[in-house]
């Protein structure tokens, strides 16, 4: 090339440049191995579309678990990577079906950890009408770890649970989360748990648990989740459904073994942060993780950075719903959040009560646009109006109060109102639970190093704050009827002759 030549095409290229908007001089053009239909701005290296069909979908937030961006006209997304990133994931629109793969929820791609070419992933989505009720089946702690409990699941729970959420089908359409310790520090027990999952025919959404973390992998939480990540796919992401915001998040900080605390990083407080301000404020956030943000009896536990998290969520309406104790306490948090931490499906540890005295189970709620019309925890094979338990006078745990019968209300809430009659007389309105009161059932199911046999540990739940005292006017000849009303107008009743 002659020196006249050069110059002249260095020339056009100035004048080129000058001419352009900033935008047009940010973009390059594809390499020849990337997509030649996006033009990939400088500095990105994850782009795709998200369509439907042949059509874009415009404005979904799409996340890389670092930061976030929306997704333009042509249904394009472009984001510079987090080099820690192990996913791509999509909050899909409420406007949208919960995309499946294999029976269960696929919101997302997995990353290469080369990034030295640009990654292309792309979405597939598939408009719907706004969901505006719908109901949700909340499980916890799962957890199963050998062929005894695998084959409870599959053979008892399962189906159980299969023929309520059937029932509920015929209401609204039905969703899924589950609240972490799918299985029980065996990993290769995640694709046994996914088989009998999917049997429940609905989207049901994994969060991660203690035991769900590879316990052989020493004081690194990031790689501890990879066989989770790898049958799930991410620890932490959210969707929406109809008003509804959803988050899952990881608050098990791992170092390997048993040990572990409750804590949620930085970088996803920091996603959260990014997440949220894609959220109006008249959506109604609920929030799944594993291990319980906080407990009304014992204020002092929880999350070790929970006020974070508090804060971020502030200006919404907020449920959290989360697993971990085995046993069912509610906990108001503020006027505008609550938080339900479930019993378990497996009980305590693969038993038929959870160590509270409830029975194993899971939750249900209700929700139309954006509020929760009603939520209850049902025991597997109970009917959803077993909510109380009485105790005859000489049955207390506590020999001080075996004067008295002692009831167990199983989701009980300070918001509830527990009557109690007898012979159908009105006699007081209970407004003082018990703080220290093991449920007696559980006390003599799991109260000893050899109850029950199948355990690797198991107590009945001390710190029990469900449960009422109450001093009949004689210990024979009577009926004590007891009756709860939940803030959602149900009235549970239960009677005891003595």
């Amino acid at each position: 090339m002659t020196r006249k030549i050069f110059f002249k095409l260095l020339t056009l290229t100035l004048l080129f440049f000058i001419g352009c908007s900033e935008d047009e001089r940010l973009v390059r053009n594809p390499a020849p191995e990337e997509p030649t239909d996006i033009v990939v701005k400088e500095g990105m290296n994850l782009v795709g579309k998200l369509t439907d069909g042949d059509t874009p979908v415009v404005g979904a937030v799409v996340s890389d678990g670092y930061t976030t961006t929306l997704t333009d006209e042509e249904g394009i997304y472009q984001l510079e990577a987090n080099e820690r990133a192990k996913f791509v994931f999509v909050s899909v629109p409420s406007n949208y079906e919960i995309p499946m793969e294999n029976g269960l929820p696929k919101i997302y791609h997995a990353l290469p950890a080369d990034r030295s070419d640009v990654i292309r992933r792309d979405f597939s989505l598939k408009k719907q009408a706004v969901v505006n009720k719908f109901q949700l089946l909340a499980l916890a702690d799962v957890q199963i770890g050998q062929t005894v409990e695998l084959n409870w699941l599959r053979n008892t729970e399962i189906p159980l649970i299969a023929e309520y959420a059937n029932s509920m089908k015929t209401e609204s359409p039905v969703y899924g989360i589950s609240l972490g310790d799918l299985v029980w520090d065996n990993m290769a027990y995640f694709p046994e748990y996914a088989t009998e999952i999917k049997r429940l025919q609905l989207p049901v959404f994994q969060v991660i648990g203690n035991h769900d973390h590879d316990r052989t992998v020493l004081m690194d939480d990031y790689n501890a989740a990879r066989q989770f990540e790898a049958n799930f796919g991410p620890t932490y992401y959210s969707y929406n459904i109809g008003d509804c915001h959803f988050v899952v998040l990881d608050n098990v900080n791992f170092n390997g073994h048993s040990d572990y605390s409750a804590h949620i990083t930085q970088n996803q407080l920091d996603w959260l942060e990014e997440d949220l301000k894609h959220v109006s404020k008249d959506k109604l956030i609920i929030l799944g993780t594993h291990i319980y943000t906080s407990r009304r009896d014992r204020p002092n536990l929880g999350v070790s950075n929970k006020e974070d998290l508090y804060k971020l969520l502030e200006g919404y309406k907020v449920r959290i719903l989360t697993g971990h104790l085995h046993n069912n306490r509610m906990t108001t948090i503020s006027e505008d959040m609550e938080e339900n931490n479930l019993g378990s499906v497996m009980g305590a540890f693969w038993n038929y009560l959870c160590n509270d005295g409830s029975p194993r189970g899971y939750a249900v709620y209700e929700i139309e646009g954006n509020e929760i019309k009603n939520w209850y925890y049902k025991g597997t094979d109970q009917s959803k109006d077993y909510q109380i338990k009485i105790y005859k006078p000489g049955q207390a745990v506590t020999a001080s109060r075996q004067d008295g019968v002692i009831i167990n209300i199983f989701a009980w809430h300070t918001n509830w109102t527990v009557k109690v009659y007898e012979n159908d007389v009105y006699k007081t309105t209970l407004t003082e639970n018990l703080r220290f009161e093991m449920d007696r059932d559980a006390y003599d199911a799991y109260f000893g190093d050899d109850k029950p046999a199948h355990r690797p540990s198991a107590e009945p739940e001390a710190y029990n704050d469900h449960m009422f005292y109450y001093k009949p006017s004689a210990t024979t000849g009577i009926t004590v009827k007891v009756e709860a009303e939940d803030p959602y107008g149900n009235v549970y009743v239960e009677r005891v002759t003595l």
